[in-house]
């Protein structure tokens, strides 16, 4: 069938004409929309010329944030600029959960271990070879390294990170490690195959916090003798790893095939001698009362063939179909799980793309379970006979899911937690707008959540389902101000929650303000970062299930200022920060119940971008 050119019968002439008709519709829709606010909307069927010049009124930095100097002074791989992130005293944790996510709902949180399961090929051929090594108190170390180039015709993709930590309070040592390894051959035209692997393991002693963490604002020296370990012999041991092959396989202009094959395997531990299960951290204990050792271990294998149709012309995209069917065959059978997807994208003459994408699972406890979700992303430019100048963007997606959450909060079996859960699946309806606007540097961003059958750990760490109608939603702002020598980079939100279950401050912002300035040549920025979030009654952490549960204490409203010098040395960038300047004057902030901010430290790092 076609959807451009001639129609060749009646059938194609109706449907062309249905198409064309609501075509012009949403084009004219959205030509009174924003003709005031975002100049000329091009709607014509033109393709652009490729000679054409890409030009802004003024440079957006937020597409290449990840390159300034500020941005050295990051800890976190995942970290940026505009978005706030504090240390946790203790078990090695990264960052408390304080922005709204409703689907942050399996075994282990990804607020504690770092996730890298996508490989991820750069779309240019420059061998780019990039590290970062970062060292805080007087025995954390952090190292971050990159690697990319081609071989012939194959691109090969490697990322490490690498994370210690020793901990100046008693059990809080921590170690983690990342690793992703991928390359991407192309056998033939009409052949290719990509190989990837993915590994994450982590060693986690877990404090449990401090029983003595209100002293902590009259202390005079905070280490471990003077602040209380709730558990002294706990840890976690956490270890993924996943292999992944797919291949492609042409078989003409109007259609290709897909089959990816995945082996991954989950391993968690917690472990507790009889000294702290006596010290009555946990309020049961039904297996053994001399040590605790909750070990889980899953092996799951993945097959998913795909059928794409449509025009695959990479230059000339208008519309491709993909159907598909996943295979999850597990080590338990009980945990099979199977869904039919599909994915359309249609690109309605270059000018209004749409992605829709559907899932619905038929197998074991997800049977019935699906998802749907549909996007598109706007452009809006000015252009003339040589330039074509954007001047923002416009991303709409809707989602709709009903799902179960993960297994193991469903049946779980462990030395101080058992339960056996029959739930509903969770419905949630996310309505997501981004506006992003080239000429002003900035990006708004509006998330609006209705959840019904919300499923969440209570005060006591156990899951429970709430029936009723729950909604959410968030508001937030990048924005980037200044001159040629100071520079304001600020991200801020506002948050908004209908229920106490779902539990997130309602403002918070990170902000730096910046010097940057030339000595003999050398860039320099220096500057000061602050981070900040409202108060509100918080989420606690229980090392045993590794997740965030309903906390009663009231954490935040404290700022946490931090001072940065910055230098770039060629293809090296060199800082020195002094985190958490200001601790002394006010130590009462918790992000956790009984999980102070880490106090004041010095760390100082190197960054270095090497290309060929």
């Amino acid at each position: 069938m076609k959807l451009n050119g001639n129609p060749e019968n009646n059938q194609e002439k109706q449907l062309y004409t249905i198409i064309s008709v609501l075509r012009t519709l949403i084009f004219t829709l959205l030509f009174f929309i924003f003709k005031i606010s975002f100049g000329n909307i091009d709607t014509t069927a033109k393709e652009v010329v490729e000679v054409k010049t890409i030009v802004h009124s003024k440079p957006n930095i937020l597409k290449y944030a990840d390159t300034l100097l500020v941005s050295s002074t990051l800890l976190d791989p995942e970290e940026d600029i505009f978005t706030p992130s504090f240390f946790s005293v203790g078990s090695g944790l990264y960052k408390f959960p304080i922005l709204l996510n409703l689907e942050d709902d399996g075994w282990i949180s990804e607020n504690v271990m770092l996730t890298y399961e996508k490989i991820q090929f750069k779309k240019d051929t420059t061998p780019t070879i990039a590290v970062k090594y970062d060292h805080a108190y007087t025995t954390a170390h952090w190292f971050t390294g990159r690697f990319d180039r081609m071989i012939g015709k194959s691109k090969l993709s490697a990322q490490l990170n690498r994370n210690f930590q020793n901990g100046i309070y008693s059990n809080s040592k921590g170690k983690r490690f990342n690793f992703s390894i991928g390359s991407e051959l192309p056998f033939h035209k009409n052949y290719k195959v990509t190989f990837s692997y993915f590994r994450n393991q982590a060693e986690l002693n877990e404090n449990g916090g401090f029983n003595n963490a209100d002293s902590i604002i009259y202390i005079d020296e905070l280490n471990a003798t003077t602040l209380n370990s709730n558990l002294n012999s706990a840890s976690n041991s956490i270890f993924l790893q996943k292999t992944s092959i797919l291949q492609e396989v042409g078989i003409n202009s109007f259609a290709r095939f897909f089959v990816t094959s995945e082996y991954e395997e989950n391993q968690y531990s917690f472990e507790l001698l009889e000294e702290d299960i006596e010290a009555n951290f946990f309020s049961h204990t039904y297996l053994d009362t001399t040590e605790t050792f909750d070990s889980i271990g899953f092996r799951k294998l993945i097959l998913e063939p795909t059928l794409a149709i449509g025009n695959l012309n990479k230059n000339n995209k208008k519309s491709i179909l993909h159907l598909g069917v996943r295979k999850e065959i597990n080590d338990k059978s009980i945990l099979n799980n199977s869904y039919v997807l599909s994915k359309l994208n249609i690109n309605f003459n270059n000018e209004l793309p749409v992605y829709l994408q559907g899932k619905y699972h038929f197998e074991n406890a997800w049977k019935g379970n699906y998802s749907i979700k549909g996007s598109t992303n706007l452009r809006f430019k000015k252009e003339t006979i040589d330039t074509i100048q954007y001047l923002s963007n416009l991303f709409i997606q809707v989602d709709f899911s009903s799902l179960l959450p993960s297994y193991l909060f469903l049946n779980y079996f462990g030395n101080h937690f058992q339960w056996n859960n029959d739930f509903n699946p969770t419905q949630k309806i996310t309505i997501d707008v981004r506006l992003n606007l080239a000429k002003f540097s900035s990006i708004v961003k509006l998330e609006v959540q209705n959840v019904s059958n919300y499923i969440y750990l209570d005060e006591n760490s156990l899951p429970n389902q709430n029936n009723r109608n729950i909604t959410a939603g968030r508001i937030s702002l990048k924005k980037q101000w200044g001159t040629k020598h100071i520079k304001l980079y600020s991200g801020l939100g506002f948050q908004y929650s209908a229920s106490n279950l779902i539990r997130v401050p309602s403002f918070y912002t990170r902000s730096s303000l910046v010097y940057e300035f030339k000595l003999r040549k050398v860039p320099f920025s220096m500057g000061s970062t602050i981070n900040f979030f409202s108060k509100y009654v918080g989420l606690n952490y229980n090392p045993a299930i590794r997740h965030y549960y309903l906390g009663k204490k009231i954490v935040g409203g404290t700022p946490v200022i931090d001072f940065f010098l910055a230098s770039r040395l060629g293809p090296a960038d060199l800082y020195i920060k002094y985190d958490n300047t200001f601790y002394t004057l006010n130590r009462n902030l918790f992000i956790g119940e009984n999980y102070p901010i880490t106090n004041s430290f010095l760390r100082f790092g190197l960054k270095w971008n090497l290309t060929n």
